[in-house]
């Protein structure tokens, strides 16, 4: 049995540093309880949630170190590089660019109406056509560009600009083909009910949208976006069907998530990310959810997964047998690595708080971004996506409004304005000021009796509100009430960061577990 470790606050003694704000008292626990967990994990004790429980922190942190010098600084790379360029683009061909612009806009219109009757002839549901020509640039596009770059190499050999031309053009200006191709795969996975597309003759004969049979579903349709274009941006089929259907929208990313973040100290910054960034390439390569899977005697799942890793993964060793080593690194490999790095970032962030009192609230443990600037398909209603996953993504704002009262009463971990890239940044940053600022509390009312569960302000907009409202009240005084109110909130959500399963909780987590398994959502074993 893992020890039980005491690290409750002595009374303050000589030379002692007594703290002065709940910040700092916190400060000063968490100290104690990481170092009380790190001797308790190097010792051999194993609380971590499976299978990182058989490995001391020490050695997790070490690989962690390792893969994101060589894993996640150059899987971003080329990301940060594509949102430069991209950025380039938008500021020379759209936004000081009117005429530039007039026939940008016309293309779009025209693209939307030609999808559209194209999505009219296929899709189970019209309202997904804006589907369609990302897809079509993953299915067309980017394997000539592959082959494209094959030629290059095989003639020229290995050559910068053509490694530079063809990542950029498969991520696309500010990587959006990257972006959208992995919400596709997302929602490609959660369709595994029905699918994404009509049988077209049912549709021609009866004028009936009826989906395709379920053995052509499971055996190709289901998988368009996964198998024939994921491993060009380095995603294995079946992962989100199998690992993420059947274990992050089980566990919700508590204990049984097999790349769960909630027993390490988000507060720490990059140190944390570091000790949890082997969880993710676990994940992502498929080997967590194998085991787990097997653990768990889950064989239809076990084998779906296995079916997906055999694919990708023989793919893959086709591409280094037939194009050579180098080619393979470069071209097929490091897209794998990209993904691992940008995703693992999102996934990080997108369950980084937790209720003390309730750790298993899903309106605090996922996030929701509202006027986000980098929505695609309305994935920033995280919350709406784990409690209601099947509603169309359309319908997505209106859940949020509709079930408004439930986030105030648990004052929600919504934020505003921003984008997960940035949130990313304050984190590693620890730029915990900024990070308030664009908190939306739903549960501030306004000096005159507004509610900003109605107004849903940031924190810095409800200041300036706040200003204009008391603009007749001393000054100083308004400011020292905002100073306090910011202060408030950042401790609130520091508190959230920082909740984790260690120290003196080894008991709580045990006995949180077995509530958790004892209630498990199971699933359906058709949809397996």
């Amino acid at each position: 049995t893992s020890p039980v470790v005491d690290v409750t606050a002595d009374e303050p003694s000589a030379g002692k540093k007594v703290p002065k704000t709940l910040s700092e008292e916190m400060d000063l626990q968490n100290a104690a309880k990481s170092k009380a967990a790190a001797a308790s994990f190097d010792a051999g004790s194993g609380i971590r949630p499976f299978p990182w429980n058989y490995l001391s922190d020490t050695t997790w942190t070490l690989m962690g170190s390792i893969f994101l010098l060589t894993i996640f600084f150059p899987g971003i790379s080329m990301i940060t590089l594509s949102t430069a360029s991209g950025y380039g683009l938008y500021y020379a061909l759209y936004k000081y660019n009117p005429p530039c612009r007039f026939v940008l806009e016309k293309i779009r219109s025209s693209q939307r109406f030609v999808f559209y009757q194209i999505g009219r002839c296929i899709l189970l549901d019209t309202r997904d056509s804006s589907y369609l020509p990302w897809m079509a640039y993953g299915l067309f596009c980017v394997p000539l560009l592959f082959y494209w770059a094959l030629n290059r190499h095989q003639t020229h050999g290995f050559e910068v600009t053509t490694f530079l031309l063809y990542h950029l053009m498969r991520l696309g200006p500010r990587y959006r083909f990257f972006a959208h191709h992995e919400c596709l795969t997302h929602i490609e996975g959660h369709a595994s009910k029905d699918g994404l597309y009509c049988n077209p003759w049912t549709l021609l004969t009866t004028g009936k949208r009826v989906p395709l049979s379920k053995a052509f579903r499971r055996t190709f349709a289901d998988h368009v976006n996964s198998a024939l274009v994921g491993p060009f941006y380095g995603s294995i089929p079946n992962s989100y069907g199998a690992a993420h259907n059947k274990i992050h929208h089980r566990w919700h990313n508590d204990t049984g998530d097999v790349h769960s973040n909630m027993d390490v100290d988000r507060t720490l910054g990059i140190s944390s990310f570091v000790l949890w960034l082997p969880r993710f390439i676990a994940y992502w390569t498929g080997l967590s959810p194998v085991l787990l899977f097997w653990k768990r005697k889950e064989h239809g799942l076990l084998k779906m997964m296995l079916n997906g890793m055999l694919y990708y993964y023989g793919l893959s060793a086709l591409v280094w047998y037939k194009c050579g080593a180098l080619f393979f690194w470069a071209y097929w490999f490091y897209p794998h690595v990209e993904a691992i790095a940008f995703l693992g970032g999102i996934a990080y962030m997108w369950h980084s708080f937790s209720e003390e009192s309730d750790p298993s609230n899903q309106y605090v443990n996922s996030m929701t971004i509202l006027r986000g600037h980098d929505n695609i398909w309305n994935e920033d209603y995280h919350v709406v996506h784990h409690h209601e996953t099947f509603v169309h993504w359309t319908e997505m704002p209106d859940s949020f409004h509709r079930n408004k009262a439930h986030y105030v009463k648990c004052r929600a971990t919504v934020f505003a304005d921003c984008e997960q890239g940035v949130f990313f940044a304050w984190m590693f940053g620890k730029k915990w000021d900024e990070m308030t600022d664009f908190f939306v509390d739903m549960q501030y009312t306004f000096s005159n009796g507004d509610k900003n569960g109605d107004r849903l302000l940031n924190v810095r907009e409800v200041a300036a509100a706040e200003r204009k409202l008391r603009s007749k009240e001393d000054a100083a005084k308004v400011e020292a009430d905002l100073a306090a109110y910011h202060t408030e909130v950042k401790e609130m959500l520091l508190k959230r960061l920082r909740y984790h399963y260690m120290g003196n909780r080894q008991e709580e987590w045990s006995e949180y577990e077995k509530r958790l398994n004892a209630g498990l959502r199971e699933f359906d074993e058709k949809e397996s």
